[in-house]
């Protein structure tokens, strides 16, 4: 079993996260289904040669709204239909 840990500012936020899937930069992850529960983007993972410690580098936000208005693409639907 992989051991993530969340790494925000070069501090651990988070240990031993279990995630259905590797995340990737550029997720948005949750680790509850609340709307007020913190959200966290991915900016880059971080793996060790012959362990099973993942570090994920993320920014945190508060909750999803916060991370919907600064994360462009994040259930952001301005400019996905363009009419000419």
């Amino acid at each position: 079993m992989v051991q993530y840990n969340f790494i925000v500012a070069s501090a651990r936020v988070e240990t031993n996260v279990q995630l259905p899937l590797p995340p990737h930069k550029g997720d948005v992850i949750s680790l509850s289904t609340g709307v007020s529960t913190p959200h966290y983007l991915v900016h880059r993972v971080e793996l060790f040669a012959n362990s099973d410690v993942v570090n994920v580098h993320v920014q945190r936000f508060s909750d999803q709204l916060s991370a919907k208005l600064a994360i462009d693409g994040f259930r952001n639907t301005r400019n996905f239909l363009r009419e000419d």
